[in-house]
């Protein structure tokens, strides 16, 4: 599966190819709502005290930022293709993706500790087998990205920075919470969908108890998707319409505001006129690439969020 990517991946424009890694991304998001909370061996794995944590590989974006963050990143040692922030994350060892780890540079790089997520649980498996240390965080909700802040400040004798860091997380959320508008908008959150078409179609979005979701009422609004029985539903246009968002967000970190791309997405919610946001031209699109990643900068995204949120807040009147 992963080679048919990869020559799909070199034969398409650049904007199709932005589409199916935007695809393989919603992927990894939904694998991420349904996998399990099982207690797995951690940093005891090995007889490596925990200050000696000299050779780090992280299995994700988030984890890899949370190490930055921490002054960490002169230990790291591996990364994935998919991290990318900060800038020095990108000189550092590629060990493959989420759906295709590369074992073979994991071991060769030697790491005395793995970074991970749920989702890993049949790498973990492997490291196991090769006493490889390892340390599992999660990052589904706003709570778990602090949890994981400090566990990984625990692990790399970096607990007095992991609290600090958590602090100012927070002080920049109460900033930013938003409870004085006249009107809490309806707020539709598309993490992906089929482009270019005219129309919306197989479109994914943000459900309740979601990161997203907890981001839209600290902002000030109400998730326009009241169904709490998936995290991350697929939707159709009959959907949206029963819905009757005010405000629609699209988070497209691989867009990079090209122009023509970008219209393209506009003109496809034209054929729902009768929905708030498309009457009211309040749908955006950002491209930003934290948007999708639900590390420490998850308050970058709150900000763009707030600030059009509060905006719309003030000026709709509720049908």
């Amino acid at each position: 599966m992963v080679q048919r990517l990869y020559k799909m991946l070199n034969t398409v424009s650049h904007f199709s190819r932005s589409v199916i890694l935007k695809k393989c991304m919603i992927g990894i998001i939904i694998l991420g709502c349904f996998a399990g909370c099982q207690t797995h061996r951690h940093s005891e794995l090995a007889n490596v005290p925990p200050d000696n944590y000299q050779r780090i590989i992280s299995l994700s974006p988030s984890t890899t930022e949370i190490l930055f963050a921490l002054g960490l990143g002169d230990r790291i040692v591996g990364v994935t293709r998919f991290c990318v922030y900060p800038p020095e994350a990108l000189e550092k060892q590629q060990v493959g993706g989420f759906l295709d780890p590369n074992y073979e540079a994991i071991v060769m790089l030697k790491p005395d500790l793995i970074i991970t997520l749920p989702e890993f649980r049949q790498s973990e498996q492997y490291f196991e087998k090769l006493e490889i240390p390892y340390l599992t965080v999660d990052n589904k909700k706003i709570d778990d990205i602090f949890t994981a802040i400090q566990r990984i400040g625990t692990a790399c004798k970096t607990e007095s920075l992991a609290t600090s860091l958590v602090s100012r997380i927070h002080s920049t959320i109460d900033s930013l919470k938003t409870n004085n508008i006249s009107y809490r908008p309806r707020v539709l959150i598309s993490i992906g969908r089929t482009f270019g078409t005219g129309h919306i179609q197989n479109m994914y979005i943000a459900g309740q108890n979601t990161l997203y979701d907890e981001m839209i009422r600290l902002a000030g609004a109400i998730n326009a998707y009241e169904d709490s029985l998936i995290a991350y539903p697929n939707v159709s246009s009959e959907g949206v319409l029963l819905m009757k968002p005010d405000v629609i967000f699209e988070l497209l970190p691989h867009m990079n505001n090209r122009e023509n791309d970008i219209q393209s997405l506009y003109n496809d919610w034209n054929s729902l006129p009768t929905v708030p946001a498309v009457r009211n031209k309040t749908i955006y699109i950002l491209t930003n690439d934290y948007v999708t990643i639900p590390g420490p900068r998850f308050v970058l995204l709150l900000r763009d969020l707030a600030e059009r949120i509060r905006k719309q807040g003030s000026q709709i009147i509720h049908e």
